[in-house]
């Protein structure tokens, strides 16, 4: 689906001190023309690697490691795409806007970051014109490593992307 498309880019090489390890639950808002919808679950980081577990409205798990996997249990599906260029260098040349506000550009898109000590929320707008917002809370300094295993049913239907 492409409303994913952007947030599971590696945006968590943000360098204004970020734990190497940490896990937060997150609520996302995508605003278009006619419709809102909610998000929520949660969030783990660790060595560049990033889970992102959707729990409502329905169960989505994103892999980010050396290549990005999307496990969908209600579709009983996997897409394996290539992980696009990292924003380590992107993210570390953010520039602050106003007090806790940075703006970073990727692709000709501009990212916002709410900083306070912790990223505390991320915005922009997607490919489709929507507005995304996403909050972060329920800080924890460290991500279980189990987190980062890979782990779905044999008998799911496996796509590859570019």
């Amino acid at each position: 689906m492409k409303i994913f498309k952007l947030i599971i880019l590696p945006i968590f090489s943000f360098a204004l001190s970020l734990p190497q390890s940490f896990s937060a639950d997150f609520n996302q808002t995508i605003i278009s023309n006619k419709n809102t919808l909610h998000y929520s679950g949660k969030i783990f980081y660790k060595n560049k690697n990033i889970v992102w577990k959707y729990i409502k409205p329905y169960s989505k798990i994103i892999w980010i490691k050396d290549k990005i996997y999307v496990y969908e249990p209600d579709l009983m599906q996997v897409t394996i795409m290539n992980r696009k260029k990292s924003l380590d260098k992107l993210l570390k040349n953010a520039k602050k806007v106003k007090q806790n506000l940075y703006v970073a550009t990727y692709e000709g898109k501009k990212y916002y970051f709410v900083f306070d000590n912790r990223l505390k929320k991320l915005y922009y707008n997607d490919d489709m014109g929507n507005k995304v917002e996403i909050i972060f809370y329920n800080y924890k300094n460290n991500a279980p490593t189990k987190e980062f295993e890979i782990n779905f049913p044999e008998e799911v239907d496996v796509i590859y992307q570019n």
